[in-house]
């Protein structure tokens, strides 16, 4: 009996050993799939979470070119400087010379509201 136990705790030492090693094999390689991620789609200059780029290597219609492209292009700027707002020069005056003629139009009496017409 106390062969079978020794055996047994044998056999869970090494299953320990093997899953420990298993889950650092997996953290080697999830860091390198991240690091993969970030020269793919990451330029320098920006920081992407690891959620992030699994959402950018899930993306089905996105190619490499695509995202290069994107992170080369300039944002657009603000509305605020794409429209500078020119002060209205206002109206014109009319030339001295033209011709001024004064008409005065009197209003219907139902109208008149100031008592003159």
């Amino acid at each position: 009996m106390a062969e079978v136990v020794a055996q047994l705790e044998k056999q869970v030492e090494s299953q320990k050993k093997e899953l420990e090693y298993a889950r650092l094999k997996i953290r080697v390689l999830e860091e390198r799939l991240r690091l993969q991620r970030i020269s793919k789609y990451g330029p320098g200059s920006e920081k992407l979470s690891s959620l992030q780029l699994e959402l950018l290597e899930q993306e089905p219609g996105v190619s490499s070119q695509e995202v290069a492209a994107e992170s080369e292009r300039e944002s657009p700027a603000p509305a605020s400087e794409a429209k500078k707002k020119r002060k209205h020069p206002g109206r014109q005056t009319l030339a001295a010379d033209l011709p001024r003629v004064e008409r005065i139009i009197a209003c219907a009496p139902e109208q008149c509201v100031c008592g003159n017409c």
